[in-house]
């Protein structure tokens, strides 16, 4: 969520698009106005550049009320303040918005970005895919009596945007979510476990501590239906056209991905073969304009490539904009070639 200008905070729109997130934000904005300190907080935010000043001044005055036990402004202040140094308004208020889901988000972990709804989407089509033909697979066999369920791994998942709406999405999925980061895990399940809830779902969860997928537990060896992942994919290049919340307030390993982006794609390319059933996919996000170098590798390592595009094309001081949304990404969908 975007402040710029003289401070140098670049523009990085996490604030969702859709029409229900667009009509609830003016909803809460209509109502803050009424707050006399609405228009005080959103002089501050547009003198500090922010973009979206009245969206993020309305959700910080609700993030104020929901931890406020008075109408005292020294908390507020704070918040403010916070955001005008740079600090993810994510980070500040403790959640993000993700394809109507609010997920929480803690300090110092990386905030889903809206493109990632691509990746999410995709991940819930391939996830009743997966559930579909296993049922296939049962009926057919004589003595069974259920299916098992569709296995799916969020893998470099920080707060689990993805897992979060399979699980929300598709009943009865067995979820596994990783990353390097303990904390981010732990973020994770409980958000996956929300989303479950929220969409009466009975979805089982369950975290890892992962370096890459080293660390995932044999039992799922070969036998994942689905690994979904948005690796760290920025050239460590490019780290001068990042917007400073981003190199400040976010870690850089879910950032940098090697000299050219890709050196963690090759590794989950590589060691997803170890994990995916026979009919598995592994569904990845990165920027268009490493489709072709990935392509190759994934297409060397015996996997056939599809990619799905967003609408638009990167340029080279625009890694982290948000403003098309999936326009800048693409998701690779790999499976094993028969």
């Amino acid at each position: 969520m975007p402040c710029q200008a003289s401070t140098g905070i670049a523009a990085r729109s996490s604030l969702p698009s859709d029409a229900r997130t667009s009509r609830s934000l003016a909803a809460l904005a209509a109502r803050a106005d009424s707050d006399p300190r609405f228009t005080r907080t959103v002089g501050s935010l547009r003198a500090a550049g922010c973009v979206f000043a009245e969206d993020e001044a309305a959700i910080l005055i609700e993030a104020d009320a929901e931890g406020a036990v008075d109408d005292s402004s020294p908390r507020l202040d704070t918040l403010v303040a916070r955001r005008v140094t740079g600090e993810p308004l994510e980070q500040i208020v403790g959640w993000v918005d993700f394809i109507g889901m609010r997920l929480q988000v803690r300090v110092g972990l990386f905030v889903p970005r809206q493109r990632t709804r691509l990746l999410a989407e995709h991940a819930v089509a391939a996830t009743r895919h997966a559930e579909e033909t296993l049922l296939r697979g049962a009926h057919g066999e004589a003595g069974a009596a259920t299916a098992a369920p569709p296995v799916v791994l969020e893998a470099f998942c920080g707060v689990g945007p993805v897992a979060s709406l399979v699980a929300a999405s598709v009943p009865g999925a067995d979820i596994h979510i990783g990353d390097a980061q303990a904390e981010a895990v732990r973020c994770a399940v409980t958000n996956v476990e929300t989303s479950a809830q929220a969409g009466e779902s009975d979805a089982a969860v369950t975290g890892h501590v992962l370096d890459c997928l080293r660390g995932l537990p044999d039992e799922l060896r070969q036998g994942i239906s689905v690994i979904a992942a948005v690796p760290p994919y920025v050239p460590v290049t490019a780290v001068d056209f990042l917007p400073r919340e981003a190199i400040d307030f976010e870690p850089s390993t879910a950032l940098f991905g090697g000299p050219d982006g890709l050196d963690l794609v090759r590794r989950l390319i590589t060691e997803s073969l170890d994990w995916l059933a026979p009919d598995g996919i592994l569904l990845i996000e990165l920027g268009t304009d490493q489709v072709e170098t990935a392509t190759a590798f994934a297409t060397a390592q015996g996997l056939g490539v599809r990619s799905h595009l967003g609408e638009g094309e990167r340029d080279e001081d625009e890694w982290d904009s948000d403003d098309d949304e999936d326009g800048h990404t693409v998701v690779l969908e790999l499976r094993r070639i028969r």
